[in-house]
């Protein structure tokens, strides 16, 4: 568990490393690590290829020639019955050609932020899982959470109702998880029922020293996904767990004996062993 915490503080670094600004002790780390670490390398490759794909980006921009212009007109001309001078003037014509030229540099600035984000989406090697239409994509969540946003996106996809613990054991098939047994440092702040796809889930919402911990609960067998999100498997507290790390949050999720969880939150590795620990 250390070594992946270990892991995600390198892994925040790699920016300041291409950039020659860490210091010289955690760059002799960070290059030990390196050397044993292919996601770390990957996402080093990742950082270095957008660099210069930015770098592409700052050439000068393409003006076509006049010749070339002549070219294009002559082949889309319409009959002699019906010039295209005769509807355009001269300075429409122009018009229309710096329109051109500018819809050329807007495509191109979008295919370079396509590439920045999918350098940045994954994190850890491996497999993604498919997205199917009956899952609970809780990558929708990952991507607002990601982005330091409300999870509105996810409550559009998945309605969500507030209601009181007895309420939750009440719209659930499955028996609801101990949320109480939780040490007295997580308050619980509310408790949601979702739906997907005719059934329900739980959400708990947790506050733990001004830190926000969410913790989702279906039934075992339920469809869902992390949507692109890879994961990396490490045990916790004897428990197999699928775990996701970002700039500003780790997931984890384990399987309990009738229902799984997914926990959501910026916690340490004691932490997230307590919740584990008890909801397991």
């Amino acid at each position: 568990m250390k070594n992946f915490f270990d892991h995600r503080r390198l892994q925040r670094l790699l920016v300041l490393y291409v950039d020659d600004e860490l210091p010289q002790n955690e760059t002799a780390q960070m290059r030990q690590h390196l050397k044993s670490c292919a996601a770390c390398r990957q996402k080093l490759s990742d950082i270095r290829a957008c660099r210069e794909l930015l770098k592409v980006g700052r050439t000068p921009q393409f003006v076509p020639t006049e010749q070339l212009w002549q070219r294009i007109f002559r082949k889309t001309s319409p009959p002699e019955r019906f010039r295209l001078g005769e509807i355009f003037s001269a300075a429409r014509w122009r018009y229309l050609r710096w329109s051109a030229a500018v819809a050329g540099i807007i495509l191109f600035g979008v295919t370079v932020w396509d590439k920045i984000n999918e350098s940045d989406h994954g994190i850890f090697d491996g497999a993604r899982r498919p997205v199917a239409a009956a899952a609970i994509d809780y990558g929708i969540f990952l991507d607002d959470m990601r982005q330091e946003t409300s999870e509105a996106n996810f409550y559009k996809r998945y309605p969500a109702q507030v209601v009181k613990l007895v309420e939750a054991r009440q719209a659930i098939a499955f028996p609801l998880a101990a949320i109480e047994a939780l040490p007295d440092s997580f308050r619980l702040e509310c408790v949601r029922v979702l739906e997907c796809n005719g059934k329900k889930c739980i959400q708990f919402t947790c506050i733990k020293a001004d830190k926000v911990i969410n913790i989702f609960q279906h039934a075992l067998g339920q469809p869902w996904t992390l949507g692109q999100y890879a994961v990396a498997r490490a045990p916790i507290c004897n428990v197999e767990c699928l775990l996701v790390n970002a700039k500003n949050f780790t997931a984890v999720s384990w399987q309990g004996s009738e229902s799984e969880y997914l926990a959501v939150g910026d916690l340490t590795p004691q932490e997230f062993e307590q919740v584990v620990q008890t909801l397991q």
